[in-house]
Formats: structure tokens, C-alpha cells, sequence
């Protein structure tokens, strides 16, 4: 069985995304597992899955900047190298792009592979990403 880490900023908006791409990738028979990313998160192995998923709060007044917990969370993981990550933000209209790409260049400092980026909005939208993502 296939199994994907959605690892995110805590917020009840990058929820509701959450809990849609959980079910989308549950509809395919994938089994997934939660991370909310705080200042005292656990190490987490990346490595122990097929696809690692990484959501940020698009932060700062005209966005761009990406939460400093993330930041923490991707120092401390572990078995990073090679591991295939989509990163994603929540939707805004100012500093998507800017937000995305501060991210990524983090998931590829670890030597991680991005196979994919989102900017997502709400739930239906993660449920519709996760149902047409192929593993």
C-alpha cells in the first residue's frame, strides 16, 4: 500500500485543504498521515513514504514569505534526500508565486525531489488535486 505524508502550517483554512486531499488520496487506496507543523514537531522520516506533501501559510502583507515553523520542521527531518514532495500554499492574491518558491528552494536544499507545486484555496480543490495525482 501506497502512503503519502501531508505535513502543514497550523491553520484552520491549510485544514480544510488538508482534509480534502486526505480524501482524494484515500479514494485511490492510498494511506495517508497528518503533520501539523508546530515549534515542537517530532523529527519525521521522509523516507517512509512514496510522496511527502509540505503546506505553508503564505505570510507577510503582500505574501512571499513562508511560516518559520516550516522552516524548523524541514531542519529537523530526516531521510530527505531523493524523496518526492509536492509543495504547497494556501491561495492568495499577493506572493503566491513568491511563497511557493521560497518553499521549494527548502525542499531542494534537502536534496528532495519537487515533483509538483499547488497554490490550493479550499477543500473540493485539494480533493481534486489528490484524486488526479498518479503515485
Amino acid at each position: 500500500m501506497k502512503k503519502v505524508l501531508i505535513a502543514y502550517s497550523k491553520d484552520e483554512k491549510l485544514l480544510n485543504i488538508v482534509d480534502g486531499l486526505k480524501s482524494g488520496f484515500e479514494e485511490q487506496g492510498i494511506k495517508v498521515d497528518r503533520e501539523v507543523i508546530s515549534k515542537n514537531s517530532a523529527k519525521v522520516y521522509f523516507g517512509r513514504y512514496d510522496l511527502v506533501m509540505v503546506g505553508s501559510l503564505n505570510l507577510g502583507i503582500f505574501g512571499g514569505k513562508i511560516d518559520s515553523e516550516v522552516d524548523l520542521f524541514l531542519q529537523n527531518a530526516k531521510m530527505t534526500t531523493g524523496q518526492d514532495v509536492v509543495a504547497f500554499v494556501q491561495e492568495r492574491f499577493w506572493g503566491r508565486s513568491k511563497a511557493l518558491k521560497a518553499l521549494m528552494n527548502k525542499l531542494e536544499s534537502l536534496g528532495c525531489v519537487v515533483k509538483d507545486f499547488r497554490e490550493l484555496s479550499n477543500k473540493e480543490q485539494g480533493q481534486r488535486y489528490a484524486k488526479g495525482f498518479k503515485l
